[in-house]
């Protein structure tokens, strides 16, 4: 599957991301899909807690973790596990909910499982990313 880089607006001008419409799904629940962010720099997957919300994911009995963001700073999160759905393809990858995430994406697909399961390649040259799953529809 092919994805073209998003082109977004701010600083600096005209700045493209590899971002991904993805669907989450739990249990009988889903959302429309959301761009997400890929990140190869990034250990988990990350979702903001309004995704928790909209899935009605509990989270009060999970055990909170911390995490390192990239500038240094410790923030918490809480582990579970989701499906996602890229272009018809599902799969089951663990995340980790936080409401303190500072990022302007309401997810960040890193390496823990979500790169095992897929080869991905970052085109960037022609800004496109290319991704095949390794699960079928």
């Amino acid at each position: 599957m092919n994805f073209p880089y998003t082109t977004l607006s701010g600083i600096p001008k005209d700045t493209k991301r590899p971002l991904l419409p993805i669907k989450f799904i739990h249990k009988d629940k889903s959302t429309l899909p959301i761009l997400s962010l890929v990140d190869s720099g990034a250990d988990y997957s990350y979702l903001t807690m309004e995704i928790a919300k909209l899935l009605e994911i509990d989270l009060s009995n999970v055990k909170f973790e911390k995490s390192l963001g990239i500038d240094g700073s410790v923030f918490l999160c809480y582990p579970s596990k989701i499906t996602i759905e890229i272009g018809g393809y599902r799969l089951d990858i663990p995340v980790r909910f936080s409401n303190q995430l500072n990022t302007p994406f309401k997810c960040v697909l890193g390496q823990e499982t979500f790169f095992s399961k897929a080869r991905i390649t970052f085109e960037r040259y022609k800004w496109n990313l290319d991704i095949r799953l390794i699960e079928k529809p």
